[in-house]
Formats: structure tokens, C-alpha cells, sequence
């Protein structure tokens, strides 16, 4: 081989060993960098996945408790405002108030018996079972004041109340139709009968309980 070509030789392998070279450099510039960034500051790491955190069974379940309805609570001898509108339930009601028309005489399933029974006023739930079932008379009360311009159905009212027919109970007695037992003031007294409930009511002696 000629000095010539034996130049060109030597020269093309010096060029190909320069270029493995510095494909060699750029590797390792690569691999250092990357040993850089693990040698730096660590990122924090991604959060891995919580499970779900169940509801406690021990918690207390909220009830919602129910005001039972006030009729049911009532016992005889208890008072309700009874509204001339049948459609209208009772409401309870002091005795001694004006609203208070009628007297509870008995509740419970059982049938309305005894003389003083005028009203009755019931409610039953979707299967027919009485939620409350009331027999009721009307109260008159010793001592208080009516407007007995409809006997029917007299109304409590403030004796103060003028009226011609404004009077006050001085008694009621049952059983009886003797109205002879009644008190009596400086001018007599007034009584009025019923037959039926045989029961007398006793008003003060200049009163006029109506027609």
C-alpha cells in the first residue's frame, strides 16, 4: 500500500474515533446529569391512595319523637271548645274558660251512654282503630255566667256581659227535678229542668234563662 493511502486511513479512523468520542462524552453527561438531579433535593413523593374511612355504627340514630295528639290524653271530667261546625275537631280547654262548652263524660271505644250525653266526636286511624272517641255534655258550671238567649246552645260569658238573657249558675243538680233544692237570694230563684238528662240547673233569682 502507498504512504498515500496509508494517510487516508489513519486520517478516517482518527475521524471515526473522534465521533465515538464524543458520542461516549454526551452518554456520560447524561448519566451525570441525571445522578445530579437523584443527588439533589428529593420531591415529595405522590400521595398514595387513603381508604375510605366508614361511618361510625355507633353514633346514636336521631329519632324524631311525636307529640301525641291532646285529645287522646283528655279523661272525663276534662273540658273542650266544641265549634258549632261539625267538621271542626274539639280543641282542649281550660274549664273555667269561656271556649270550654262541653265536658268529656267518657272516652274509649264503648258506646255514649248515660242521660248527660248530648255530643259525640270521634277519629279513627286508616284501619278503623278510635285515635279518640269522646262523649260529651254540655258544662254548666256553677258560679259562671251564660247567654242563654239560644237554651240550645248557651255560651260562657263575663257576667259583667250585658244582656236580657245574660244569667249566673248558682247549682247544678243531678238526678233530680226538684228545683225547690235550689239556693235561693233575696228574691227567689230560678230553676230550669230537663227531663231527659234529669238534671236541673239553678239560676239567681231575678234572672231570665230565655224563652
Amino acid at each position: 500500500m502507498e504512504a498515500k493511502d496509508v494517510r487516508r486511513l489513519l486520517i478516517a479512523l482518527a475521524v471515526v474515533l473522534l465521533v465515538v468520542i464524543a458520542a461516549v462524552t454526551v452518554l456520560v453527561g447524561r448519566v451525570v446529569g441525571s445522578g445530579a438531579a437523584v443527588a439533589g433535593t428529593a420531591l415529595p413523593a405522590s400521595p398514595g391512595l387513603v381508604p375510605a374511612v366508614a361511618p361510625s355504627t355507633s353514633a346514636a340514630a336521631t329519632t324524631v319523637e311525636t307529640e301525641p295528639d291532646p285529645l287522646t290524653l283528655l279523661v272525663p271530667g276534662d273540658c273542650v271548645a266544641l265549634s258549632p261546625d261539625p267538621t271542626e275537631s274539639p280543641e282542649p280547654a281550660e274549664c273555667t274558660s269561656f271556649e270550654a262548652n262541653y265536658r268529656v263524660l267518657q272516652t274509649g271505644p264503648e258506646a255514649c251512654t248515660g242521660p248527660l250525653f248530648k255530643v259525640e266526636t270521634s277519629r279513627r286511624d286508616r284501619s278503623g282503630k278510635y285515635l279518640y272517641h269522646l262523649c260529651l255534655a254540655f258544662d254548666w258550671r256553677a258560679e259562671m255566667c251564660y247567654d242563654t238567649a239560644d237554651m240550645d246552645e248557651p255560651t260562657k260569658v263575663d257576667c259583667s256581659t250585658p244582656g236580657q238573657h245574660v244569667v249566673m249558675v248558682t247549682a247544678v243538680l243531678l238526678d233530680t227535678l226538684d228545683g225547690s233544692q235550689c239556693p235561693t237570694d233575696h228574691n227567689g230563684a230560678v230553676a230550669v229542668t230537663w227531663e231527659k238528662r234529669q238534671m236541673t240547673v239553678c239560676f239567681r233569682g231575678t234572672d231570665d234563662p230565655g224563652p
